[in-house]
């Protein structure tokens, strides 16, 4: 059996291209990979990320970092698997989770889950497995932070994902994009958001733009679908709230453009969009906004 080959240095790779809570049978859930030199970080950790980084020769034991963009829980299903699955097999080295505020309550829930497992271990006397709070560290950034790892460079903005750009900044829950500056190459990801001025301020000049994408006309025929009879009035607040907190393909088309992006990647597709008989028309729909490269993501491909 031959094993996939680690994804090369100052790569994106798509592990996860699904989004939202319905599962998608053509993508896994939101999770992603960003190679710093040959040190593998995990961006968001949805359901399935631990067999995803496997899929394209990363041990998840070599992972050292996780960035997390928001709470969702399409972005943060897998984050229990990531702690157990380190702790069954002996992972001594440090793993840092960075995430916006709540990522700390979240975690040390995870790790007191992770007591009985721990104390039962492989049921062999005398064997101690390590415990995550004893490798775990958990850091909670916020808009405008600035993370140093060696070669690579990560900043952070919120986005508009959970409320209006005029409430960026209050207490409530936040939702971040990030940057990463490499040695030759930027790579920026969205994470889920709505149109935002930052992240078009962030992602100036960047060589890579990785961007959510919702097809509202879709999502919104789905609504109705499973909700004969919700009144108009509730389906057009549905809509309103869905179109500000995600990004049409024309929105990703004018957001790449005016970033000055050379390269756009589109994920986090619902079922049913952005599939194989779907995806050049709407990269097409992308392209008619950004005259540079335009990519529909797959899962496990990096770019």
């Amino acid at each position: 059996m031959t094993h996939a080959s680690m994804p090369p240095p100052s790569s994106f790779t798509t592990l996860g291209t699904g989004g939202g809570p319905m599962q998608n049978p053509l993508a896994s859930q939101p999770a992603h990979l960003v190679m710093n030199g040959a040190r593998p970080v995990l961006v968001d950790c949805g359901e399935g990320a631990m067999g995803q980084l496997r899929k394209v020769g990363v041990d998840f034991r070599d992972v050292g970092e996780v960035f997390l963009t928001h709470h969702h829980f399409d972005h943060i299903g897998s984050l229990f698997a990531c702690l157990g699955l380190n702790m069954m097999t002996m992972r001594r080295a440090p793993l840092t989770i960075w995430g916006p505020p709540g990522t700390k309550p979240i975690l040390d829930s995870l790790i007191a889950a992770c007591d009985v497992p721990q104390a039962i271990g492989f049921g062999v006397k005398g064997q101690t497995l390590p415990h995550p709070r004893d490798f775990l560290r958990v850091e909670e950034i916020t808009g405008g932070a600035r993370i140093d790892l060696g070669e690579m460079v990560v900043t952070a903005c919120e986005n508009t994902h959970y409320r209006a750009e005029s409430e960026a900044g209050q207490p409530g829950p936040v939702s971040l994009s990030l940057r990463f500056d490499l040695p030759g190459r930027s790579l920026f990801f969205t994470g889920d958001t709505g149109p935002c001025r930052a992240v078009e301020d962030l992602a100036q000049g960047v060589d890579l733009l990785v961007s959510e994408m919702m097809d509202l006309d879709m999502t919104m025929e789905r609504v109705r679908a499973s909700n004969p009879h919700m009144p108009d009035e509730a389906i057009a607040r549905i809509r309103t709230h869905l179109s500000a907190h995600h990004l049409s393909p024309e929105q990703v088309g004018d957001l790449a453009s005016r970033a000055g992006a050379a390269h756009v990647v589109a994920t986090h597709f619902a079922p049913g969009c952005a599939t194989p008989d779907t995806a050049d028309a709407y990269a097409a729909r992308i392209a008619a906004r950004f005259a540079g490269r335009v990519s529909i993501g797959r899962d496990l491909q990096s770019y």
